[in-house]
């Protein structure tokens, strides 16, 4: 299945999506040979590195561009380069979903996760005392983990602990919306506009 949807979020931040019903080779035959990142997967695998070509193949989808470029820096944030032009980028992945945000000017974060009963058990992992109060079902615990994980892409650095450093503030989910985080790590203390929606049992949240 190829794009299942292109939003213009802003003027200059856009989201794209795909559905995964190919294999791990037809990814492979689509990838063109001007596309540029050094961490392309080498094993050979049908279940190892089918993210990786989905998305390039997807980045592909969204420029048509000679020159596609992929960096990532020490602390293995991406940058994305367009025929040399910069810009910033999210990448994510979650079973058959695939998606990629990027902006010439915004910090961005990106993530996308399943709703599964799983949550409950890692919960305690992620949730401090004052999400423990609100934060009971599956739904709200799994927007709260991909919240902190979009929050920890925007800022790009290690050492982020996801009970001490990041939280999300009360809220009620809908199919989508938006609620507020507050990201506070040495000279950062930012309250975070988290923007989400549901897909199936996915939910996508970003942030920029």
């Amino acid at each position: 299945m190829p794009i299942i949807s292109i939003q213009n979020i802003t003027n200059d931040i856009t989201l794209g999506i795909w559905k995964i019903t190919e294999t791990k080779a037809d990814f492979e035959n689509q990838l063109g040979n001007h596309l540029f990142d050094l961490s392309k997967p080498v094993n050979p695998a049908e279940n190892v590195g089918i993210h990786w070509f989905a998305s390039r193949v997807l980045l592909q989808n969204l420029f048509d561009a000679d020159s596609i470029e992929i960096h990532k820096n020490e602390n293995n944030k991406p940058t994305l380069y367009i025929e040399k032009e910069k810009y910033f980028i999210s990448i994510s992945h979650s079973y058959e979903y695939v998606g990629i945000m990027f902006s010439k000017t915004h910090e961005i974060g990106l993530d996308i996760e399943r709703v599964d009963d799983r949550i409950h058990r890692v919960a305690n992992k992620f949730l401090n005392e004052n999400e423990q109060l609100f934060a009971e079902s599956k739904l709200i615990k799994t927007l709260i983990w991909s919240a902190k994980e979009s929050m920890y892409k925007w800022y790009g650095k290690k050492e982020l602990d996801f009970k001490l450093n990041m939280e999300a503030f009360i809220f009620e989910p809908q199919n989508e919306g938006v609620f507020n985080c507050m990201l506070h790590k040495n000279e950062i203390n930012k309250v975070i506009e988290m923007h989400y929606y549901q897909l199936e049992n996915y939910v996508f949240t970003y942030c920029f």
